[in-house]
């Protein structure tokens, strides 16, 4: 199984990143989004997702990845998809389809010494369970962010997703 959570989403000013902001508070000059976000597979939480911590998820990169990863795959019945971010020593998530069979890797870094996670290797779901929990979650996220931010809630999605288009 696959699923997607998010909670306790917060923001911060551009220069003062330690100060956690509430989403109201989201502005041109702090665009960036954090908070929890969990990524379960098969009951396990897929880990490393932020590198301060499960709470710490910066959510402008993994809307981005998590859009491109998903159009990637849809793209071909057998084929991978790679986010390699490299920041402070992140490892890469390596998303792999072959028909409806998905699975999700931990792997070197090719940008940083980040060394892959050998318990999560070739972790095997569902892939039409993936596309729909991709799909809900992203229309979930958005929904919450335009509702706690009216004022730059949508020009933050509008800048972040068309990163994948």
């Amino acid at each position: 199984s696959f699923a997607i959570e998010f909670a306790n989403l917060w923001t911060y000013e551009a220069g003062s990143s330690d100060e956690r902001l509430p989403l109201n508070q989201l502005s041109e000059s702090g665009n960036h989004i954090h908070g929890l976000l969990q990524i379960k597979i098969n009951g396990n939480l897929l880990p490393r997702l932020g590198f301060f911590g499960p709470d710490d998820v910066c959510f402008n990169e993994w809307v981005f990845e998590l859009r491109s990863a998903l159009r990637e795959l849809r793209g071909s019945t057998s084929t991978s998809y790679i986010y390699d971010e490299g920041e402070q020593g992140q490892p890469a998530f390596l998303f792999e389809r072959d028909d409806d069979v998905a699975f999700v890797s931990i792997v070197a870094s090719q940008l940083s010494d980040a060394e892959a996670d050998p318990e999560w290797q070739r972790v095997q779901f569902s892939f039409s369970e993936f596309e729909r929990e991709v799909e809900d979650f992203l229309s979930r996220l958005r929904g919450h962010i335009e509702i706690e931010s009216s004022e730059f809630g949508e020009r933050w999605w509008a800048q972040v997703t068309e990163r994948a288009e």
